[in-house]
């Protein structure tokens, strides 16, 4: 059976997706070109003056920081499907963080990718799904929890911050833990899954009614559900450790790169920026949350007393680093997949033992 027959299919692209592109990227482009030296009370020659701190050497330093970023998140897709070795989730994490960055609503993509790599290496199916169930989930509790760290560091640290943003910090931060210890019980326990599916089982009716030949939406859920949970027994510290790796290096690129273009801002406003930044990753409005991200930030950095010009410098430079730098990454990985042989000539979708594929 050939590659096309055993591989599934990504969505056909179409029109609409083309223009969402356009329109993406024009508001990206236009909120960093525009929308940050206005809102900012900046100008694109102190931004400028800023960046034009950068010296070969540091931008090494940065570029390696972010290497080790990518090859720490290898032990979360490791630890979500056994026998994927390090170089592999390397290529797939490179591909599909390439795809978040390049599309609107790009994580699709990126996902559909990385099953297409997977496949050609012989992983199955059920496998593949349970792993980018964990993934996702990993990646969602991921994003509410740093928020939460960083508005602990706001109304419990060294930050002089006015009441009104102590009381909402507060209440973030119990709405944050509360929907990480919710998930984290949905997952474990089956009596907490069985009575939230209870509870929503006549909406999900409504969105995916029964057909003949496909099996009860209950029995589905309760198969993947279980399915995460012996993912998440077996590999959830590995995989932890490594999420909290990824973003510890990325950090220290972020804190690099304001040391580097001289915003002088302590660590704690800088974590509370960084996190702040992460939240916003999720607005799928841009390719990767791009110019939402950086006006943000930028703004927070601003507000926690940095300088406008080197504040706008700090979000910027990050930026190239992150949504820029990694595309040679994922278009070399990419096309080292592409044109391999297990990919060529499928032999890669044939049963294998999980030792056989660590490479």
């Amino acid at each position: 059976m050939s590659v096309a027959d055993r591989e599934p299919a990504l969505r056909r692209l179409t029109w609409r997706d083309a223009v969402a592109s356009v329109l993406g990227t024009t508001v990206a482009v236009l909120l960093i070109a525009v929308g940050l030296p206005y809102f900012l009370d900046t100008s694109w020659a102190q931004i400028g003056a800023q960046l034009g701190r950068i010296r070969p050497g540091t931008a090494v330093v940065m570029a390696a920081l972010l290497l080790g970023g990518l090859f720490s998140y290898t032990w979360v897709l490791m630890g979500s499907l056994p026998g994927l070795g390090h170089l592999q989730a390397l290529k797939v994490n490179a591909v599909s963080a390439t795809a978040a960055n390049l599309l609107p609503l790009g994580g699709a993509l990126g996902v559909g990718l990385m099953v297409l790599m997977l496949r050609s290496w012989g992983f199955a199916r059920r496998a593949l799904s349970s792993s980018v169930a964990v993934v996702g989930l990993w990646n969602i509790l991921a994003r509410v929890a740093l928020p939460v760290i960083g508005c602990l560091v706001l109304v419990a640290g060294p930050i002089a911050a006015p009441e009104v943003v102590v009381r909402g910090g507060w209440v973030a931060v119990a709405a944050g833990t509360a929907l990480v210890l919710l998930a984290s019980l949905v997952v474990l326990s089956d009596r907490v899954a069985d009575a939230l599916a209870s509870l929503g089982r006549p909406l999900l009716a409504r969105l995916l009614p029964a057909r003949p030949g496909r099996p009860p939406l209950d029995l589905l859920l309760t198969d993947q559900r279980r399915r995460v949970a012996d993912v998440v027994r077996t590999s959830g510290v590995t995989m932890t450790l490594g999420m909290t790796g990824q973003f510890v290096l990325l950090f220290g690129l972020y804190w690099y790169a304001a040391r580097v273009v001289g915003l002088d801002l302590p660590l704690a406003e800088l974590v509370c920026a960084y996190t702040f930044r992460q939240f916003l990753t999720v607005v799928a409005v841009t390719p990767g949350g791009l110019g939402v991200t950086e006006v943000g930030t930028a703004g927070l950095l601003v507000l926690l007393g940095g300088d406008p010009g080197a504040a706008s410098a700090t979000a910027l430079l990050y930026a190239i680093y992150a949504h820029v730098v990694i595309v040679p990454f994922g278009l070399a990985a990419g096309a080292a997949w592409w044109f391999s042989p297990a990919r060529m000539n499928g032999s890669g979708l044939a049963a294998q033992e999980p030792s056989s594929l660590r490479t």
